[in-house]
């Protein structure tokens, strides 16, 4: 049976957030039509990698297991010092997460890319993988993020099925145990606010109705803010990426997630989403077959991409560390496509 790919997950994924949101038919044209090109882009970018045709070295994968755990090691001192600084559980209180320190936040997030590569680095059995996997997942919860939580079992279930620990069957069984997962976080976060609903699909309509006002009544309005804002905000220079949407839509005290098509039609237009979603499908459909033959520090990075570009159908690549984790990726690429090219 032919392996299940990011492209398969992304197409499905968006077919699922289509189907449960009632948008516009022009904007389910485009939320699908983005969907299918990158589908399309990625093929092209495997492909791409079979033209270049980098050679196998061998690769130091003691020297990526030991980046892995110094990056976990200073992730797991920022986790604890954001929870020693905001002297609460944000899990348990969801309102103390607004007084987290942003800096050591997005230091936590390390602790996520490090336990990935220490995977993909290592000899390491499936049964403990998992096992460090779940008990970690507890840890990373605490600061209240469902979205580390998803990153971290996403990567490594996808993770331990490129390096073939996981069949098919269990790759399915594993993803049903990270939908209940994310299902008891959602409903454990409304049942401590108070608010009653439907904590999956309530979300998927809220999201999805914002993407439908960025298509009709935003197209290119936004001219490149909200990724500056991505990036900026971390400075202190604007507010969020998601917050800068929502003060446009007359919301303010929260900030909403605009889907991933969403924030490219709002910052630059309908047609952007050609290029952007060919690059992107492009670069991880050779970053995807580099990885799979490299292992290492390679699949530990692509695990965390195949991560975030899944949650990113939601929620868009609108954070800096996050860009900063595809930009690594990237250079990962070229720097293997440079090595090949010097060693002729």
């Amino acid at each position: 049976m032919e392996r299940l790919e990011l492209h398969h997950a992304f197409i499905i994924i968006s077919c699922i957030y289509l189907l449960f949101s009632d948008v516009s038919i022009s904007s389910a044209i485009i939320f699908l039509f983005s969907a299918i090109f990158f589908y399309l882009s990625f093929v092209v970018g495997k492909r791409l990698y079979h033209l270049i045709d980098i050679n196998r070295d061998r690769v130091n994968l003691k020297r990526h297991y030991n980046f892995g755990l110094l990056l976990m090691i200073v992730g797991f001192l920022a986790v604890i010092s954001d929870l020693a600084w905001v002297r609460d559980i944000p899990l348990l209180n969801p309102l103390s997460r607004k007084f987290l320190n942003v800096y050591l936040t997005t230091l936590s997030h390390l602790f996520l890319v490090g336990w990935a590569v220490v995977v993909a680095s290592s000899n390491i059995d499936k049964k403990k993988a998992l096992i460090y996997t779940l008990i970690f997942s507890v840890l990373i919860m605490l600061l209240g993020y469902r979205t580390n939580v998803l990153v971290l079992l996403i990567s490594i279930g996808a993770i331990l099925y490129y390096k073939k620990l996981i069949s098919n069957r269990e790759i399915l069984k594993y993803s049903l145990l990270v939908f209940i997962i994310l299902l008891i976080l959602s409903v454990l976060r409304l049942y401590v606010l108070g608010v009653e609903g439907n904590p999956i699909t309530s979300r998927i309509a809220l999201t999805m109705s914002v993407y439908d006002i960025i298509v009709n009544h935003f197209n290119g309005v936004f001219n490149g803010y909200i990724h500056y804002a991505a990036v900026f905000s971390y400075l202190g220079m604007c507010n969020g990426a998601r917050t800068v949407i929502a003060k446009a839509l007359g919301i303010y005290g929260v900030s909403i997630t605009p889907t991933i098509v969403g924030a490219v039609v709002g910052d630059y237009g309908i047609l952007a989403t050609i290029p952007y979603f060919g690059i992107l499908g492009m670069f991880l459909g050779f970053f995807y077959k580099l990885a799979e033959k490299f292992k290492g520090m390679y699949l530990g990075i692509y695990g965390i991409l195949f991560a975030y570009t899944l949650i990113g159908v939601e929620s868009g690549i609108l954070d800096l560390d996050v860009i900063v984790y595809y930009l690594f990726g990237m250079i990962l690429c070229i720097y293997a496509i440079l090595l090949r090219k010097l060693k002729r």
